[in-house]
């Protein structure tokens, strides 16, 4: 039995070897230079002719300065915003879809499901680099299109920052809603007949009956899916990147973040500090938010 276990801990070894050193072992180098002064002159080497002086030990200086940075408070601000907005918008997109699809008057639905799930089946580069040609203000189909109907001047949707704003909801929208979609689904599928019917018995409308019967049964799964985009939506980086990075360089946290490391005056100490933050600010967040729906309660049951 003890020369079992051996072979089988050696067999296993590489991959705890590779899975500490490419997982474990950034995060904890990141959380290093956090409380360092590491810049593009003192990182990983010193350069004795750099204004950056050695790499040292600063405490918590770094996220003293994060903190009083009026960027970062701006890009704490929208990143919340855009939360709010976006998880909003892809919630009811998920439940009207799930509603249609769920209807006895739909008809073909294998196509109707391939078709929405296609934004799942396309690289994210790709779907990005199309939206931003169609948001293009001077020749984008939206803005040729408004044009036609009568606005002699359409937003500028790619240079003007509260436009840009109200584009990536719509792309985040587009890219999000087959995963809300699924789960939605796949919870009203669930929803016996019999106490939609019982429903219809006592005289209750749809709207009723939506919101007073099938809702409340789809509760948890709905809470779930919420739960996780609106994470995926507090992490938002690569589509504003694509899109147009400085444009919202001070718009979101993670891009807040990465400028900061790769921009104009690199400082990975504080950028390291940002990254810190925004896990804590997330980790608790969904501790919250899952204490608060209960959905620890199902997972135990």
């Amino acid at each position: 039995m003890k020369k079992t276990t051996m072979i089988a801990l050696l067999l296993i070894l590489p991959g705890i070897v590779a899975f500490l050193f490419f997982n474990l072992w950034p995060i904890i180098y990141s959380i290093y230079l956090a409380f360092t002064n590491a810049q593009l002159g003192n990182f990983p080497i010193y350069n004795p002719g750099s204004k950056a002086g050695p790499l040292r030990f600063v405490g918590l200086e770094n996220f003293r300065w994060i903190l009083g940075d009026d960027g970062f408070r701006e890009a704490f601000m929208w990143t919340w915003i855009f939360v709010a907005t976006s998880v909003t918008l892809k919630v009811l997109a998920g439940i009207f879809l799930s509603l249609l699809y769920n209807s006895k008057y739909v008809k073909g639905k294998t196509v109707y499901r391939s078709l929405l799930i296609i934004p799942w089946a396309l690289p994210l580069l790709f779907s990005v680099t199309v939206w931003k040609f169609m948001f293009d203000p001077v020749f984008g189909p939206i803005n040729v299109i408004l044009k036609s109907i009568g606005v002699s001047n359409p937003p500028n949707w790619t240079a003007n920052d509260l436009w840009g704003f109200v584009a990536l909801n719509m792309i985040e929208v587009w890219l999000a809603y087959p995963f809300m979609m699924t789960v939605i689904t796949a919870a009203l599928q669930s929803v016996p007949d019999t106490l939609v019917e019982a429903a219809i018995i006592d005289g209750a409308n749809y709207w009723q009956r939506l919101t007073k019967v099938v809702i409340p049964i789809v509760s948890k799964p709905i809470a779930f899916a919420t739960i996780l985009t609106s994470a995926a939506s507090f992490q938002y980086f690569m589509v504003p990147y694509i899109y147009n990075a400085g444009l919202f360089e001070n718009k979101f946290l993670l891009l807040y973040g990465f400028r900061k490391a790769f921009g104009a005056n690199p400082h990975y100490g504080r950028a390291s500090a940002v990254m810190i933050i925004a896990t804590l600010i997330l980790a608790v967040y969904m501790y919250v938010n899952v204490r608060i729906t209960k959905l620890q309660e199902g997972a135990k049951g």
